[in-house]
């Protein structure tokens, strides 16, 4: 909690006038130019925020949330569609994004006034689901299981805020997995034909989860090992990639016993020390140092670092999807 509200506190900071976020700036080792993406980079930061109970009603981050959807919810056009000018394969990365920000924000306050545009959101979405199940750049297009895993999680929170979303959207999106799996199910690659990556088996997996797999299921388990092996675990000094950090944290917290046991305890030990505790950037994790991070050109210091507060955050973000409320709660702090 203490690393979180650091990484809260160097976010407000970071906050502009207007109440966005840049991908590229004021801080140190932004993304690349070329990379801006204001929509997605204040999404990425209120997310931070809700996850620790901050809305823009209540919580010690109050108005920096509020303002922070101030200008966001000005970024909507009529469709549904927050990406507005960028490099276009951003697009859907930041539909999902927002759309996950705005139905959270809804489902947490009830807000009646957030309602139209959450499921105005969710309606872009639904509308832009290609023939093959998924999403990936261009609406109806095609499809990755990166974008798509995404846009999984905007559907799945519009559910959980008790918006509208078709049972059949959600088939779709299983039959996308069927087709591009790999190893019967348990690995997953970016895109069809292509080899399995540990980022889009952690994404994968975490869809399936949400999709309806047992904790039983055998293919689970085994792409659960292989995450979960200790050469794949967490490790700053080789291989570093928050990206896939962040989906196998959560397929892992979900998964529970000796996977969920194994990630954690190097997590909740390297998370804290290699985020920075001095000077500007206090708060804060590098994405150079000790090295590079895999998508840091990309996404740069807010990437890293809104990545890790989430992670940090799955022990009060999320209730295991497996667990039994009543042990839960009897078994958490």
């Amino acid at each position: 909690r203490a690393a979180v509200h650091r990484g809260l506190e160097w976010l407000a900071k970071n906050q502009r006038p207007g109440g966005s976020w840049s991908l590229l700036r004021p801080y140190t080792s932004g993304a690349a130019e070329g990379q801006e993406n204001e929509a997605a980079a204040t999404a990425m930061a209120l997310l931070a925020f809700q996850g620790a109970g901050n809305t823009h009603r209540f919580g010690e981050f109050q108005r920096v949330v509020a303002d922070g959807w101030q200008w966001l919810l000005k970024q909507q056009g009529a469709d549904g569609c927050f990406f507005q000018r960028g490099l276009y394969h951003s697009r859907f990365y930041t539909q999902g994004q927002c759309t996950i920000a705005l139905c959270e924000l809804y489902g947490m306050t009830a807000d009646q006034a957030l309602r139209e545009p959450a499921q105005r959101a969710i309606e872009y979405i639904l509308n832009s689901q290609s023939s093959e199940g998924g999403w990936r750049y261009i609406p109806q297009s095609d499809s990755d299981v990166s974008v798509t895993g995404w846009i999984l999680m905007a559907m799945q929170s519009a559910r959980m805020a008790g918006l509208e979303v078709p049972d059949e959207n959600f088939r779709r999106v299983e039959r996308f997995l069927d087709k591009v799996a790999l190893e019967g199910g348990s690995q997953y690659p970016y895109r069809r034909g292509e080899e399995a990556r540990l980022s889009m088996t952690a994404e994968g997996l975490l869809c399936r989860q949400y999709l309806g797999w047992k904790q039983s299921d055998p293919r689970l388990i085994e792409g659960m090992r292989w995450i979960t092996s200790p050469e794949n675990l967490i490790d700053f000094n080789k291989d570093r990639d928050a990206y896939y950090w962040y989906y196998a944290t959560q397929a892992a917290h979900h998964m529970e016993g000796d996977y969920w046991k194994r990630w954690n305890e190097v997590m909740r030990q390297a998370l804290p020390e290699q985020q920075i505790k001095r000077g500007k950037e206090a708060g804060s994790w590098d994405p150079l140092k000790p090295t590079r991070d895999r998508y840091e050109a990309n996404g740069g210091r807010l990437y890293v670092t809104c990545l890790h507060i989430y992670m940090l955050e799955v022990y009060y973000r999320h209730l295991p999807l497996y667990a039994k409320i009543s042990s839960f709660l009897q078994t958490t702090p």
